[in-house]
């Protein structure tokens, strides 16, 4: 049990039981010495009464308190990352009475951010990135392009070498990439930078994580 969200965090159990599946398909025993890394995550469920944890509905359910002289206040609880689309729009729906100039449903034909690409045809896309950005080491034109998408081209606008990249804090994160995540992708904490946006944070050591905290927490661009 933990006081709140922010104090979750993977226990002595979870990270046994997780070793134990792992271990059933190596041939080297990993124990808990062996982990470098771990993470705890919450996930508010709607109390449906049922019998356990386990059997608690993943749908989401909506809870609205407004009325005439009260905006409204819609809460939602449940739900998963791959039903995220309908999800918002039958928030917007319940939220219709209160807003009638809502128009209609237009996310199902719309790209997300950064993946407008010709025919979805990621290779071509990368390809083409790179002979755009010639300079780039092929293992940071790949990381900008898998997780930027055609947003990329924003990341480095008037970068022409490494040297525009600013600081190298590690890895493939360096300046320009945190100043992008403040900027368009409401990144504040070192952790959203290395945990939340990107998964740098794996392969940081505590020199690196210490100066981007610094570095974000003092405000940089």
């Amino acid at each position: 049990m933990t006081d709140g969200p922010e104090d979750v965090a993977a226990d002595a159990d979870e990270i046994a039981y997780l070793l134990d599946a792992v271990n059933r398909y190596t041939n080297v025993r990993l124990t808990s010495a062996d982990v470098t890394h771990t993470f705890g995550g919450v996930r508010p469920l709607y109390d449906d009464n049922a019998a356990s944890p386990s059997a608690v509905t993943r749908d989401y359910v909506f809870d609205i308190d407004g009325g005439q002289d009260r905006p409204p206040l819609l809460s939602v609880f449940g739900g998963k990352i791959t039903t995220y689309r309908r999800l918002a729009e039958h928030a917007l729906e319940r939220l219709r009475p209160f807003a009638p100039g809502l128009g209609p449903a237009w996310t199902a034909g719309s790209h997300l951010p950064g993946g407008d690409m010709p025919n979805a045809d990621f290779s071509s896309f990368l390809n083409g990135f790179q002979r755009n950005h010639p300079w780039l080491p092929a293992p940071l034109a790949r990381h900008y392009a898998r997780l930027y998408g055609t947003r990329a081209g924003r990341l480095l606008d008037g970068a022409r070498s490494i040297a525009d990249l600013g600081q190298h804090f590690g890895g493939t994160l360096y300046e320009r990439e945190v100043a992008y995540l403040r900027a368009w992708e409401w990144a504040r904490r070192a952790e959203d930078v290395l945990e939340r946006r990107t998964k740098h944070g794996l392969h940081l050591g505590a020199s690196a994580r210490t100066a981007l905290a610094e570095q974000v927490m003092a405000g940089a661009p």
